[in-house]
Formats: C-alpha cells, sequence, structure tokens
C-alpha cells in the first residue's frame, strides 16, 4: 500500500519539561527538578519557521492566521516556566501559524494572560484530572492544583480567550468523567477532550490504572453516546477505537467528527530536545530537527519511522487482520508500550477481527 502524503493540521510542541508539578502520569516526566538543557529562542524560531515554511509555503503572505493552517500547541511540562514564552507565541502567529498552549495554569494571572493575548495566543487547554479538588490534586500530587486550573479558566474566559479541558482517563477518575465534562461546561469550557492513558513516561508505574479492554469499550461507547446528547464539544483523543464504535452505530446515531489515530498523519509532535515524533506518547525519534538542519518537510515526508506507521500493511498482529484499520489504526504508542513493537497489537482493543457488531 502506497504511504499517503499529508501535511500535519496539528504540531504539539515541548517547549520544555519544566514544570512545579509532578504528576503520576505525567508522559514527559516533567518536573520542578528537570535539569536537561531545553531548546533556545532561537531553536524553537527556526523550527516554527521551518514548519511555516513546510505546511504553509514561502510564497504566502503571513501577517494573519490562514483558514486550515497548522494549529501549533506549545505544551511540556509547562511552557509558562519558559521567560520567553510570549515571544514564542507572537513569533509562530507572525509566520501564520494558529498559537495555542496547554498549561496547568499555576502560572497564570491577569498580567501574564493579557500578555499572552497580546501576543496573539488563540486558545488555551487546562488539564483537569478531577472533578474535585481531591481527586484532581491527587492525581497532580500537588495541593491547590485544582485552584490553580478553576482561577485559570476564569481568567481566560473574563480575557475572551476560548479554552478547553484536558482530561487524562484511567481508573482513578473514570468514575467522575463525565462529572468533569459538567465541569468543563460549567466554568465556560467550549471543548472537553479525554485522552485515554497510555503508560508511558512516568504513566509506565501506572500500568495497572490503564482500563482494562471491557471497561475501555463500555468507557468508549458511553462517551460517544455523551457526545451526540452534550451542550459542550467532546474531542476524544488516544483511543482511536471510538472511530470503529462510531462506525459500527447505526447512521442516525453515528457521531461523524471521530476519528482514529492522527499521530504521523495529520498530528505531529516536536519534542524538548527537536525530535519529531508521531505523538508525544510514542518516544522514538522520526529525526532530529537541530541535526537535519531544521528541514521538518524532509523529516515529515522521509522517516522511514513515519512511513511505516501512515502505511497500514506494515502492521502486525490483530491490527494488521482487522477490517477497520484503516479508519482505526490502533494506539501505536500503547503497542509500543506494552511490547516494544509499535506496529504491533493495540492491547487494549477488544474487538475481534471479523466478529460482528
Amino acid at each position: 500500500m502506497a504511504t499517503e502524503q499529508i501535511k500535519p493540521r496539528i504540531i504539539a510542541f515541548e517547549v520544555t519539561r519544566r514544570c512545579r508539578y509532578y504528576c503520576r502520569h505525567c508522559r514527559a516526566g516533567a518536573g520542578p527538578d528537570f535539569a536537561e538543557r531545553e531548546l533556545s529562542s532561537e531553536q524553537c524560531k527556526r523550527i516554527l519557521d521551518s514548519v511555516a515554511s513546510f505546511c504553509i509555503g514561502p510564497k504566502k503572505p503571513r501577517r494573519r492566521v490562514y483558514k486550515g493552517q497548522p494549529i501549533i500547541i506549545l505544551t511540556g511540562g509547562e511552557p509558562m516556566e519558559r521567560a520567553d514564552i510570549y515571544e514564542l507565541v507572537e513569533h509562530g502567529r507572525k509566520l501564520g501559524l494558529r498559537m495555542v498552549m496547554a498549561t496547568c495554569g499555576y502560572l497564570l494571572d491577569a498580567d501574564s494572560i493579557k500578555k499572552l493575548k497580546k501576543s496573539g495566543i488563540a486558545a488555551l487547554s487546562f488539564s483537569l484530572d478531577g472533578a474535585s479538588a481531591e481527586t484532581h490534586d491527587e492525581f497532580r500530587e500537588t495541593r491547590g492544583a485544582f485552584d490553580a486550573v478553576i482561577s485559570s479558566a476564569r481568567l481566560a474566559r473574563e480575557a475572551e480567550i476560548p479554552f478547553q479541558i484536558n482530561t487524562t482517563i484511567s481508573k482513578l477518575n473514570i468514575a467522575e468523567a463525565f462529572g468533569i465534562a459538567d465541569l468543563a461546561r460549567h466554568i465556560g469550557a467550549y471543548c472537553f477532550n479525554p485522552f485515554l492513558l497510555v503508560p508511558t513516561g512516568r504513566g509506565e508505574e501506572l500500568d495497572d490504572l490503564v482500563l482494562d479492554p471491557i471497561e475501555y469499550e463500555v468507557f468508549l461507547n458511553e462517551l460517544l453516546g455523551f457526545k451526540l446528547t452534550s451542550d459542550i464539544q467532546i474531542r476524544i483523543t488516544c483511543a482511536p477505537q471510538a472511530a470503529r464504535i462510531a462506525a459500527q452505530s447505526s447512521a442516525e446515531k453515528r457521531a461523524s467528527d471521530i476519528n482514529g489515530c492522527m499521530g504521523g498523519r495529520g498530528f505531529g509532535f516536536i519534542s524538548y530536545k527537536g525530535d519529531v515524533q508521531t505523538c508525544g506518547f510514542l518516544q522514538v525519534s522520526a529525526g532530529n530537527l537541530i541535526k537535519k538542519r531544521y528541514n521538518f518537510g524532509r523529516i515529515w515526508e522521509k522517516s522511514k519511522l513515519l512511513e511505516e506507521v501512515r502505511d497500514i500493511s506494515h502492521y502486525t498482529g490483530k491490527c494488521r487482520q482487522c477490517e477497520y484499520v484503516g479508519l482505526c489504526g490502533g494506539c501505536r504508542a500503547r503497542a509500543f508500550a506494552t511490547s516494544g513493537d509499535y506496529l504491533g497489537t493495540d492491547p487494549v482493543c477488544p474487538y475481534k477481527p471479523g466478529e460482528k457488531s
């Protein structure tokens, strides 16, 4: 099967691994004592230049964001730990990139929100892993983490900066998932984005908290039903089997905007070292931008890793046999975390290829 050639619509750029929290599930292994060198301001800007050159092209004027051009998610760690964060946002915006940021919220106040808006931030996402301070603070292992999110959401709402709520779903908080969605709506979020736990980074220690296949299937069915009736937008991440479940539903109940795995296709990731990856959870490099002279396009189009991930004929195990693999794709990061083979079977999927829906 020929490898599809597409440009990414969303790129998460890990600008730091510094963070004052030490969250149990952090895929980056970020924390207050993280001492490895991160990319300089100049290196970050050159990476943004390279992405814009490939995704937008050198001939288009770049004074505003163009519909359909890539979203850059500044992530970490905590991006606000960088003193140059406003400078990076402004640089990306001037290139024509839609700049957004994922944050824990603890460094946001009225002044920093004002600076972010002035620099051109288009939206924010806040991490919220519990419907109460007790659950969220325990998950984040930091007292006051819940209050920081609620306060930051209020500031964003007052500044008219759109924001969504991201939630990592595990056995610890699955019972609160829909309560978190209701809270997200109540505090003014336009979207609730549940991520199904992938055991990478510090999350490797939480393998026993990953939903088992039956829990996973039941939750996705409930989540898709909730999506069809909710007055808040629901976006599902790290759960490509949702696309298969939606396809198995009757036409009148089918959610039309459910995607399988976008890693290495419509979504890309750039690490704090400049490595291009399919996503932040599959920590295998497709090529390093510093070593490759900031040629994002060459890595994106020529990498063997990305070619293998995009071409489902390379897949092995149950995923290779599945009639929904082209729609779903399975989670390559979960396959790698459990077997060391990113082309192998996604262990959390209970579906048996060929069985009746």
